[in-house]
């Protein structure tokens, strides 16, 4: 059934690609980029799900690639049809593909592949402006809670090579984070930041269901669930917000962040709805 599923997903994305018109020309030929984007999209949903838990059933597949369509980041670019659409796909796909490997890889032996895994955080951090800081920083307070086993967990060089990327975006930039900004400075930045925030469905979206959940004695539980099952994706978010202020890589990469994570946020939200409203569907399919 889920096979099916990609499979709709990715002819809906072909039929959008090929039906809504575009402006201009096609760079590269219009019966090769309309299959290539629809494939990249549907990878990056399967990839998402994956990485938060939203593959057990047809319902979940089809939300993940609703949020991952109306709100991802970048995803409008896909309407673009040429290289741009393909590059801003790919690099999608980084981000949830090592988040995965993160989480899986926890507990298993990898010394041989540590220059590899090392490389690849440096990679996917230094490419990834929006989200490098606050993702950093959730690395380094998951590294400090497991301190006492953390060099024998086989995570431990993508969390380096995250580390020694972050430092290479500031390098370039030719400034590191000021910690310590005028009041005025500050409230500049958290207010700009908030007011295109506060223009971003996907944002106010995840504040909502917060929101609500905390009203209820089971949104409270299922938000501690959500929590304590996805530390990396609350910390992230949360970081993320701390950061506004500050904008250490510039308001638009703020933004990005914030979205990022409030997307991802709001998925593990709609599956505890899910959790609580049709449990029937929790059944594998």
């Amino acid at each position: 059934m889920k096979k099916l599923i990609f499979l709709l997903i990715f002819l809906f994305v072909s039929l959008m690609l090929a039906v809504v018109p575009k402006s201009g020309v096609y760079v590269w030929d219009q019966r090769i980029i309309v299959p290539a984007t629809a494939a990249m999209f549907t990878l990056l949903v399967w990839l998402v799900a994956r990485f938060i838990g939203t593959d057990r059933t047809p319902l979940e597949l089809i939300v993940t690639a609703s949020f991952i369509l109306l709100f991802a980041p970048g995803t409008s670019f896909i309407f673009s049809r040429d290289e741009q659409a393909i590059l801003e796909l790919g690099s999608q796909c980084i981000v949830p593909f090592f988040l995965t490997q993160y989480t899986r890889i926890s507990r298993k032996n990898f010394r041989k592949a540590y220059v590899l895994m090392l490389l690849m955080g440096i990679f996917c951090s230094f490419t990834h402006d929006g989200i490098t800081l606050p993702l950093c920083l959730a690395f380094l307070l998951m590294a400090w809670q497991r301190r006492s086993e953390f060099f024998r967990l086989a995570c431990w060089p993508m969390v380096a090579g995250w580390l020694v990327g972050t430092i290479l975006q500031f390098a370039l930039h030719g400034q590191f984070p000021d910690l310590r900004p005028g009041i005025e400075v500050l409230t500049s930045r958290t207010a700009m930041v908030m007011s295109r925030l506060w223009d971003t469905k996907i944002f106010m979206l995840a504040l909502a269901l917060t929101m609500w959940f905390t009203s209820t004695h089971w949104g409270r539980r299922e938000l501690l669930f959500a929590f304590r099952r996805n530390r990396l994706i609350a910390y992230g978010l949360l970081f993320a917000l701390s950061c506004v202020p500050f904008a250490p890589l510039g308001i638009e990469n703020a933004v990005i962040g914030v979205c990022f994570f409030a997307m991802l946020w709001a998925m593990l939200l709609c599956k505890g709805l899910e959790r609580h409203y049709l449990p029937i569907t929790q059944l594998r399919t």
